[in-house]
């Protein structure tokens, strides 16, 4: 049988936008068998929140699946709705597979019935810009590879997801699986009036996937750029995909980069030592293009390098590139403002010192460098810088020859990556 279901996300603890909602379901009298939250759905700073909004949607009289967001902390298992991170639910024509936090796919799943991935946070590059670089990344991209790996284990039919707020109310289709970006619900106009939007994902029994969007609050009217018909805010006159046409434009990546060999090198005065030499599968069709792709391995390259240094270190920081400066700069003139690129390009040993114009050189020829720490506790809860590695292409010392050199006369670990494409995967 057919099987409808419900979709939303990022309600943020805002309970109009909940009332709102249920309200417009029942006037549009849609036809659902259960409905889907990605996350977001309480509000870290009220205690409870997440199960308060769960409580408050179940007038809907539906079964509730959800998974945990970035804002659903300090909040125990509710008894309303179902944590699909405890496991798959299969209802006959789709298996509804759920990972907010828990980022390890299940072992056991059924192979013979589409699948509905549920994460709160999209795959990396797809639908997933953001309006500030996330810290961790670097980028303005808040997307997981961690998600992007999942989509490549269960290969889904469908995977709905929130958290990228800019590109939510879109759907698209890439290498045969359906992203479907359900944020947000408490979308809301200057006038306060909310224009959330949410889904009606409908699975037949031919497999066959039909994705309906509404808007809380909005009249049907065509589209002024592709002419659809469909609900919209009353004052919007586009669609959310046609608005973000540009951002929604895929070009297929070769299969060769599907499968890398990454060396991981580091020196010494002494020594060179290779820290780790493995291979790495790369989910190639769930990348938007070959620049994101150059994103993501530098994602990948410096997670496995930080994981191993933890092996064997207490403590291991990847210092962020912004602070570099504040931590090595050994003289500041208050009240002067100095912009990164005279650092950058004209750095001044005398002032600034001999070791933080080391780094800048290095900055200068390529911007994905890392400086990484690595520390030993000691008693009370204090640490010891032990190394403080400096991490970067092997093609840089081959241009230029002198930077292991600088690098080890001014105290630092280098430390230097070899990525080479070995073929499918």
């Amino acid at each position: 049988m057919p099987v409808s279901l419900l979709a939303i996300s990022d309600i943020h603890g805002k309970e109009g936008a909940v009332n709102a909602f249920c309200k417009w379901v029942k006037e549009k009298k849609h036809a659902f068998d259960a409905l889907i939250v990605a996350g977001d759905m309480g509000n870290p700073q009220k205690i409870g929140s997440m199960c308060k909004i769960l409580r408050m949607l179940k007038v809907l009289n539906k079964p509730i699946y959800y998974v945990k967001g970035n804002w659903d902390v300090r909040e125990d298992s509710c008894t309303e709705g179902i944590d699909l991170e405890e496991k798959p639910v299969d209802l006959g024509s789709v298996v509804i597979i759920g990972h907010g936090r828990r980022m390890s796919p299940f072992k056991k799943i059924p192979s013979n019935k589409p699948i509905l991935l549920v994460t709160h946070y999209p795959p990396f590059s797809i639908m997933d810009r953001s309006l500030k670089p996330d810290a961790p990344h670097g980028f303005n991209r808040s997307g997981l590879p961690e998600v992007n790996y999942l989509v490549d284990t269960y290969k889904p039919k469908v995977h709905v997801f929130g958290h990228s707020h800019s590109l939510g109310g879109i759907d698209l289709e890439l290498n045969g699986v359906r992203y479907v970006n359900v944020a947000r619900l408490d979308r809301v106009t200057r006038e306060g009036e909310f224009i959330g939007n949410y889904a009606l994902i409908t699975f037949s029994d031919n497999n066959a996937v039909k994705i309906d969007w509404f808007f809380l609050n909005s009249i049907k009217k065509h589209c002024s750029i592709c002419g659809r018909s469909l609900y919209l805010p009353k004052k919007w006159s586009i669609c959310r995909k046609c608005a973000n046409r540009n951002e929604l434009e895929f070009k297929k990546i070769s299969k060769r980069f599907s499968l890398f060999k990454l060396q991981v090198v580091s020196y010494s005065n002494t020594d060179t030592k290779m820290i780790l030499s493995d291979k790495i599968k790369i989910p190639i069709s769930t990348i938007k293009n070959k620049e994101c792709l150059e994103d993501f391995l530098d994602l990948v390259i410096r997670r496995i390098t930080i994981k191993k240094l933890r092996s064997n270190n207490d403590k291991v920081l990847l210092l962020p590139k912004d602070k570099v400066i504040d931590f090595y700069r050994v003289e500041h003139e208050d009240g002067v403002i100095v912009p990164f690129s005279e650092y950058l390009f004209s750095c001044r040993e005398d002032s600034v010192g001999k070791r933080l114009c080391a780094l800048m050189k290095l900055f200068s020829l390529e911007k994905k460098v890392y400086v990484i720490w690595t520390m030993k506790k000691l008693s009370n809860n204090r640490h010891l810088i032990q190394n403080e590695y400096v991490l970067f292409n092997h093609k840089l010392i081959v241009k230029r020859k002198d930077l292991l050199s600088t690098l080890l006369k001014n105290g630092f670990s280098p430390m230097t990556y070899k990525l080479t494409p070995i073929g499918s995967g």
